[in-house]
């Protein structure tokens, strides 16, 4: 350990102290991870994260194995050795350091940039990072996600989600995305067909009938759902039901939950 914490105070020591923690507060809005996705046109991966306060919506394209790390964590799966966003968390916390949060602080170039708020042995340090990066660990470490107001600004419309089944949200309380085959690739699901629940809102529908994000629906009244449009074409035609009965996979294995709807 001694050696790991030699290692970690020479890369904090090449690192030029940045703003301190109470700077960072102004012009920054604490945000949460509302999906992870893929862009339709170009198939990159997405995060968005949405603000807690207001819920304003910023989207940033990240790289493939970023992606799947962010996907690993979200869906709770436990590798059997460490990855390299884990490694960092191990050595973070086996040195004693804490994470106390992480900021996406600026967009040049269409290139996003971050920065880990880290305390260590009574001092404060600012390290560069990529957001993708930053936001992995984060959520490793259980620690807030804060995004400049600059940066929110300048946002981009979020690919595949705006206007997306109006009945899905209303009735169930869920957001849903097509399972593409580079979908199933990044979420490592394989090649199960269906819909990916993206988003549970809490205390809806769905949620309290136990409906988590990266469980994947195959099937709604015994009728097989393959894209959120059929999804949302068979809430719509059940307009007077008050029950509906979904079929869906959780980690691989198959359930069937039967979701009482909320009043028309």
């Amino acid at each position: 350990m001694k050696f790991i914490e030699c290692l970690f105070l020479v890369a904090l020591l090449a690192v030029q102290p940045a703003a301190s923690f109470a700077a960072l507060d102004a012009g920054t809005v604490e945000s949460k991870i509302k999906t992870l996705t893929l862009d339709p046109n170009s198939q990159t991966p997405v995060v968005v994260l949405e603000t807690i306060p207001d819920k304003k919506i910023l989207p940033i394209w990240i790289d493939v194995p970023e992606a799947r790390a962010i996907a690993l964590e979200l869906e709770q799966v436990t590798m059997p050795r460490p990855l390299t966003h884990d490694l960092i968390r191990n050595i973070l916390q086996g040195v004693g350091a804490t994470l106390r949060r992480v900021t996406i602080t600026d967009l040049r170039n269409n290139t996003y940039f971050a920065v880990l708020s880290l305390a260590f042995k009574g001092q404060e340090q600012q390290i560069d990072a990529r957001p993708s990066d930053a936001i992995a660990v984060a959520l490793r470490m259980k620690a807030p996600i804060y995004v400049s107001t600059r940066v929110l600004a300048t946002a981009k419309p979020s690919p595949g989600l705006a206007g997306r089944a109006d009945q899905t949200q209303k009735k169930l309380g869920i957001q849903t995305q097509d399972l593409t085959e580079e979908l199933a690739a990044l979420f490592q699901i394989g090649a199960q067909r269906g819909v990916l629940v993206a988003e549970v809102t809490p205390g809806g529908a769905a949620m309290t009938a136990g409906i988590q994000r990266g469980d994947i629906i195959t099937k709604a009244d015994d009728k097989p759902v393959q894209t959120a449009n059929e999804l949302e074409a068979l809430l719509r035609a059940a307009k007077l039901s008050r029950q509906i009965k979904l079929e869906v996979m959780k980690k691989g294995k198959p359930t069937t939950l039967v979701i009482d709807l909320p009043p028309h």
